[in-house]
C-alpha cells in the first residue's frame, strides 16, 4: 500500500510537470506570434512613411479660386529632391547599377518627361536640369511645373521603384 500511494505522488507530480511545461510553450508562442506582428507593423510604418515622400506630390487637388480638381503642381525643384532621395536609397541599398525597374529590387528609377532614369545624373548635371527646366521657354519669371503621372510599388517590398514625371 505505501508503494501504491507513493507510485501515485509520483505520476501525479509527472503529470503536474508536463502541465506546467505545456502552459509554458503555449505561452512563449503565443507571445513570440505577438512580437513577431509588432515587429511586422512597425516594418510596414516605416514602408508608408518612406512611401509618403514620394506619395505628398502624387494626385489631385481641389482648387477654391477657380472650383476645379487639379493634378498636384512640382517644380523642378521638387523633382530634384525626389531624385535625391532616390539616390540616397539606391546607395543605401547598394543597387546602384540597375538600369530599370524591378518588382524584387529596393532601386527607385525617375523618368521625366523623356529622359529616363534621372537618379543616375551627377551633381552638375542636376544643376543643368533645375536651370533649363525651372521657367517656361522664352520667360525668365513663368515657373514651369510637371506632375507626377505615375508612382508604382513593388508587390514583394511594397516600397516605391517607379515614378514618371510629365510636364504640365
Amino acid at each position: 500500500m505505501e508503494n501504491a500511494s507513493k507510485a501515485l505522488i509520483i505520476a501525479a507530480s509527472v503529470l503536474l510537470g508536463i502541465m506546467i511545461i505545456s502552459v509554458a510553450v503555449a505561452l512563449f508562442n503565443s507571445f513570440g506570434g505577438s512580437s513577431r506582428e509588432i515587429m511586422n507593423e512597425i516594418e510596414r510604418g516605416k514602408i508608408a512613411e518612406f512611401n509618403t515622400q514620394f506619395f505628398k506630390y502624387y494626385g489631385e487637388n481641389y482648387n477654391t479660386e477657380t472650383g476645379e480638381i487639379e493634378k498636384i503642381k512640382i517644380t523642378s525643384h521638387d523633382i530634384v529632391t525626389l531624385t535625391n532621395l532616390a539616390k540616397k536609397n539606391n546607395i543605401e541599398y547598394e543597387v546602384q547599377e540597375q538600369n530599370s525597374k524591378s518588382d524584387n529590387s529596393y532601386y527607385i528609377q525617375i523618368d521625366v518627361k523623356n529622359r529616363k532614369n534621372l537618379e543616375k545624373l551627377n551633381e552638375e548635371k542636376l544643376i543643368e536640369f533645375l536651370q533649363e527646366n525651372s521657367y517656361k521657354e522664352n520667360t525668365e519669371s513663368e515657373t514651369k511645373y510637371y506632375y507626377i503621372e505615375n508612382i508604382e510599388t513593388s508587390t514583394v517590398s511594397g516600397r516605391v521603384i517607379y515614378v514618371k514625371i510629365l510636364e504640365l
